[in-house]
């Protein structure tokens, strides 16, 4: 009977062990209110920001469109195609050849452009080189970028883009003496790009295969 007092001890402890371990697994495990995690997705992510309306969200809106029937046409023969997300690449791909251009370096542009227009850069690049002229073109910012017209023919898909910019531009000779344009003066410039591509093609490249300056 004496023994019993030391049987309870031990199974009183052997229950205070078994909450604490209880506790600790419960504690450690992430339950309900992360201040963190919470913090994170109350905070609005950055909207993007584009020159068209979006059209990925109700396609209804395409009838807003000038060119809502050919935009159908071409979500027919790829659905994953977006105009919204077109026009932020042909703007970043603008900026990328404009700037390749500048420094005299289109390497990286080669595989996107047409090899005749690709040509025609390279040798106004070289001539550029051969007179020891400085070319700079600052593009401040790019007003507008809308779709001028949109042919489509079988899988092959056409969409003329006209960029509306403003530039600084002004060309130096080898005294770095302004010889065309003016570094002080705003102007407002308007590109037409023609963008290609072939739907059939496993690859979603556009390439470029026409430019004009207004």
């Amino acid at each position: 009977m004496q023994s019993l007092p030391f049987i309870d001890i031990i199974i009183f402890a052997i229950i205070a062990v078994f909450l604490i371990f209880r506790l600790r697994n419960i504690l450690g495990e992430k339950t309900g209110f992360d201040p963190k995690a919470d913090n994170q997705s109350k905070t609005p992510k950055n909207e993007k920001v584009s020159n068209v309306v979006d059209f990925t969200k109700k396609v209804e809106n395409l009838k807003e469109y000038e060119f809502s029937s050919e935009i159908r046409e071409i979500m027919k023969i790829d659905n994953s195609f977006k105009i919204d997300e077109f026009i932020s690449g042909a703007n970043t791909f603008f900026k990328m050849v404009v700037n390749g251009f500048v420094e005299g370096n289109i390497e990286n542009i080669k595989k996107y452009v047409k090899p005749k227009i690709f040509k025609d850069f390279q040798n106004a690049i070289d001539e550029r080189i051969k007179e020891k002229e400085k070319l700079i073109i600052d593009i401040l910012s790019i007003n507008h970028t809308k779709i001028k017209n949109i042919k489509i023919k079988g899988n092959i898909v056409k969409l003329e883009v006209i960029f509306d910019t403003v530039q600084i531009k002004a060309l130096q000779d080898i005294n770095d003496e302004i010889i065309d344009g003016d570094l002080d003066e705003k102007i407002e410039v308007k590109d037409m790009w023609t963008f290609e591509r072939n739907f059939k093609l496993q690859s979603k490249n556009w390439t470029l295969i026409e430019t004009s300056t207004n």
